[in-house]
């Protein structure tokens, strides 16, 4: 939602609308860019990176309970 609201509001910059705008065009387009490259790192590249680094490794929900037979397969705890 900010980098929505941020994009369209650069907008009117990036098109060089007003007195000046053919300097402060090429600011708006980078800025731009710049919102769009980070939102979609953020939301496609990374989760990607993470399932991809995580592998295909053994999952189970830690429990919460002392008494689990099962709490000293994690290192560092002893029983």
């Amino acid at each position: 939602m900010t980098s929505a609201a941020m994009i369209s509001g650069m907008i009117p910059m990036a098109l060089g609308l007003g007195e000046g705008g053919a300097q402060s065009a090429p600011l708006g387009r980078a800025v731009i860019g710049g919102l769009i490259a980070s939102t979609v790192a953020t939301l496609a590249v990374l989760p990607a990176m993470f399932v991809v680094g995580e592998g295909k490794g053994r999952w189970r929900s830690a429990s919460l309970d002392p008494d689990d037979p099962q709490l000293s397969d994690h290192p560092g705890v002893t029983s």
